[in-house]
């Protein structure tokens, strides 16, 4: 087991000895009290706590904020934050956004709704400002809601946990060539994921950090670098997301504002991170600093892209019957974990060597836990682990029907594809450039297919597939393209195959997700 996977297994006995030996219980609030604005349905709907015994007008007003997919029971259920802050004497209230109606809404449908609500409940309790604490997407949510939509007066401080401000790959992939059939079937790919892509983030930075409105909300961020144990869905989020993070968002995504000031980071999961026992006691002092600083307006972050290296392989789409798909893979890796997502628990995967040898997968039970990385929540997971796997072509065979898969596959410790875009964002008549670095290995042209680039509007292949050009030169793929015409968020996806210094072939996966803009700098919304 190499050095990351072991530091992993360390966290996961620390995580469940916290949980063998809790913290002292503290008493559980009163239900809150629901303000039924929207008799037909969730979305406006908010709640007020029970206001404690111990209640101080001198501690702010807290509204929860859930992230994609939740609802307001995110900080109302076991080890909750309502909890935490009932028994601290705060005067709290919780949101109900689109996604509470089983549809996620992205930050402009959420944004408006919100900058109505948080006037509400300052109105409620009589406080000219109250304080945010928000979880993953409520992050942008709340931004939308204070930049955009007039609600920055009525807040003093946000507290975001684990926010993707500069977005998802994850989101990038479930919009991809590779598991966009997948998302399909899961129902997860909604206006909420659809926003949450890459560069769809990077245009909502370039329309939001330079506003003025940012200078009157302290903002800060906190991310995690966990995951819920060796196998587990945000076990393998670690496998596509870049750098450090916590199944579902990166630490360099959570810490993405230029003006906002870092928390903490811990070592936990996405859902852990919203858990009042692993992180109330790090969010709490900051609710009492009031005074605002003045803050930093951030760059244009869509001028320039850098992808992090790759070392994964991906495979994906539709299953009637069998399912064949081969990649490579050379000797001297120390371990490869694959984990393939379907919809059916009925749909049997399968790993065969070079050699003949079958490896069965060991398959998780279908989970709407919302601890679960949120993009993919409700996948059927099926896990291989393969110890110093044999150099050669692998198989991965897919038995099922009426379904279709998604396979991550991690190599640690085997080669790597440094991967460079030249932005994210562009506008139509662009030209685009994307290079990947295989170091002192070769690339086999034979073996280099043809880009496939989706449209993430509906999923369809775009037609400039064809004009998509890629160069060689010795070490190194250079593929130039001029970008759509028509606005919208893009996937371009591709393998390269490289050739070791043993004469060994390798695959590695590339996602490019990049966003076309019209003349006012909008990008087409789902």
């Amino acid at each position: 087991m190499n050095q990351k996977a072991l530091s992993r297994l360390l966290a996961a006995v620390t995580l469940s000895t916290a949980l063998v030996y809790p913290q002292a219980a503290s008493a559980a609030a009163p239900p809150p009290a629901l303000h039924d604005d929207n008799p037909s349905g969730h979305f406006g709907d908010w709640y007020t706590g029970a206001v404690p015994p111990n209640a101080s007008k001198d501690k702010p007003v807290i509204l929860f904020v859930q992230g994609l997919h939740s609802t307001y029971k995110t900080w109302y259920t076991t080890d909750g934050y309502y909890d935490a802050a009932y028994n601290a004497g705060y005067r709290t209230a919780f949101v109900q956004l689109k996604d509470a109606d089983g549809t996620g809404g992205n930050m402009w449908t959420n944004g408006a709704k919100l900058a109505e609500v948080i006037k509400k409940v300052a109105d409620y309790y009589g406080v000219s400002k109250i304080n945010i604490i928000a979880h993953s997407k409520g992050g942008i949510d709340t931004q939308a809601a204070l930049v955009h939509y007039g609600a920055h007066p009525y807040v003093n401080v946000v507290h975001q946990l684990s926010t993707p401000n500069k977005g998802s790959e994850l989101a990038d992939l479930a919009y991809s060539n590779w598991a966009g059939w997948l998302a399909d079937i899961l129902g997860k790919k909604d206006d909420a994921v659809y926003s949450l892509q890459t560069s769809y983030m990077a245009n909502f930075r370039s329309q939001t950090d330079n506003r003025t409105e940012i200078r009157s909300t302290k903002t800060y961020m906190a991310a995690g670098t966990g995951d819920d144990g060796m196998f587990s869905p945000t076990w393998f989020g670690h496998a596509v997301l870049p750098g450090e993070d916590d199944g579902a968002v990166s630490v360099d995504s959570a810490f993405g504002l230029t003006y906002g000031i870092k928390s903490f980071t811990k070592d936990i999961s996405h859902g852990q991170i919203a858990k009042a026992s692993q992180t109330w006691d790090l969010v709490e002092p900051k609710l009492q600093k009031a005074s605002i600083r003045a803050n930093k307006v951030s760059e244009d972050k869509s001028k320039s892209s850098t992808l992090e290296e790759s070392s994964v392989i991906l495979r994906g789409g539709e299953v009637e019957d069998n399912v064949s798909e081969t990649f490579f893979l050379e000797s001297g890796i120390d371990q490869f974990n694959v984990d393939t997502m379907t919809s059916s628990e009925d749909t049997v995967v399968t790993l065969i060597s070079p050699s003949g040898k079958k490896y069965e997968a060991d398959r998780s039970e279908k989970s709407e836990s919302e601890d679960e990385s949120e993009i993919f929540q409700g996948a059927v997971h099926h896990f291989i682990e393969v110890e110093e796997p044999e150099a050669g072509e692998w198989t991965l065979e897919v038995e099922g029907s009426d379904d279709a898969f998604f396979m991550v596959g991690s190599v640690n410790g085997g080669e790597e594809a440094k991967v460079k875009a030249s932005k994210k964002v562009f506008k139509k008549g662009d030209k685009a450039k994307i290079s990947v670095d295989l170091g002192k290995n070769e690339i086999d042209q034979s073996l280099l297919e043809k880009a496939n680039l989706t449209r993430s509007l509906n999923g369809e292949k775009a037609s400039v597939l064809d004009e998509v050009k890629f160069a060689i030169k010795e070490d190194e793929l250079t593929g130039n393209f001029n970008v759509p015409t028509k606005p919208g968020v893009y996937n371009l996806s591709f393998d390269v195959t490289g050739i070791n210094e043993d004469g060994e072939p390798f695959t590695r996966s590339i996602n490019y997700n990049f966003a076309v803009t019209d003349r006012d700098g909008e990008i087409e919304d789902q």
